[in-house]
């Protein structure tokens, strides 16, 4: 269903000469939560995660679909078999869980799903599940028996909690306190498909098979996480590398004098979340909070005979005391090639890339039924 609102509205100003400030891209069809929650954490952390789903279309209706990764270095490809374990909004979809108000979603229009692990994912009832969601953004009722859709964006962000208690003075009982409760949270948003890491793209233009997370700090302070999505598609699987480095951009020595990194190999669509990365992966005793870790993708093996290869990262810098979480988003290496997106006016070709995008194609998609 086409409309005009809100979403027309806010283009028009864009066009009339409204500026962005600290803007990201983030609209997409296919969208990474690298990390979403519902389960114990250290100490008396409950982490949860709601999700915030917005059509930024103009002129037109969205449905939205959703996929459950676990964590675990397990090989979730089974759940690009069929649609028994996705969430999506129409139960003619085929789609084992469903959420009405995820069909039909009006431009500028927003979902908020609360623990969608938990209220949808969790079948065990076992309350200790995290991993990945990934999320797929399509014109209303478009979604055909092989998975082809009309293809459209969304934009994609979440907020990664955990309940505190804490106390206030009573002021009817001098010297009295009341417990009250709480949350400390995060926002993370969500990765767009042509934003992930790739092997590939390893040019003249940079080098993009690798992401940078800073800030990783182990004491009795704070803790800090580290968690990594395969992001390929459904036969592949990659080898991703994690190594520190000291504040003064040394690599920390082992007991030999080499850099300590850890090589991981994931499955396809596989994730995994290393809970105080410093000692348990490491090996790292007391590190201060100028730590940068870099994530490479430094291979890849496939069963598909047209590989699309990606990979995104994340950090969490959490108060061992409070459990306030600060998540830290990953970075590339190198500045965003503007010249690509916006030629300059005198250019004969403008509008158009001197070469092939850095991703050209998705990972994935929505099987069939």
């Amino acid at each position: 269903m086409k409309r005009k609102g809100l979403m027309a509205a806010l283009l028009t100003m864009l066009t009339m000469g409204a500026g962005t400030a600290a803007a990201q891209f983030l609209a997409a069809d296919l969208i990474y939560l690298p990390a979403a929650a519902h389960t114990n954490g250290e100490g008396t952390s409950r982490w949860r995660s709601d999700l915030f789903i917005t059509n930024v279309e103009s002129d037109v209706d969205i449905d939205v679909a959703l996929v459950y990764l676990p964590t675990g270095l397990v090989n979730n490809s089974g759940r690009f078999i069929d649609r028994s374990t996705w969430l999506g909004g129409r139960e003619d979809d085929g789609f084992g869980f469903i959420d009405p108000q995820l069909a039909d979603i009006p431009p500028g229009g927003n979902v908020v799903l609360e623990d969608p692990i938990g209220n949808y994912f969790d079948t065990s009832g076992e309350g200790v599940k995290s991993g990945a969601i990934v999320i797929f953004a399509y014109e209303a009722d478009t979604l055909e028996d092989d998975g082809t859709r009309v293809l459209k964006n969304a934009i994609v962000n979440s907020r990664v909690f955990t309940q505190f208690t804490y106390y206030l003075p009573d002021a009817g009982n001098e010297g009295e306190f009341l417990e009250e409760t709480g949350t400390f949270g995060q926002t993370l948003p969500g990765v767009p498909w042509y934003n992930l890491a790739d092997p590939s793209a390893v040019g003249e233009n940079g080098d993009f098979s690798f992401e940078l997370l800073t800030g990783a700090a182990e004491s009795e302070e704070f803790r800090y996480n580290v968690g990594v999505l395969n992001a390929s598609d459904p036969l592949s699987t990659i080898t991703v590398v994690l190594q520190p480095f000291r504040g003064n951009g040394e690599p920390f020595p082992d007991i030999n004098g080499n850099p300590i990194l850890e090589t991981v190999i994931m499955p396809p669509l596989a994730h995994v979340q290393y809970n105080r990365v410093m000692s348990t992966l490491f090996g790292i005793a007391g590190a201060p909070n100028d730590v940068t870790i870099k994530v490479s993708v430094v291979a890849w093996a496939s069963g598909s005979d047209e590989p699309i290869i990606g990979m995104t990262t994340y950090g969490n810098l959490i108060d061992n005391n409070t459990n306030d979480p600060t998540a830290i988003l990953p970075a590339f290496a190198f500045p965003y090639n503007i010249d690509c997106q916006w030629p300059s006016s005198d250019d004969e070709n403008q509008g158009k890339s001197s070469g092939a995008p850095r991703v050209s194609r998705r990972p994935i998609g929505i099987p069939a039924r």
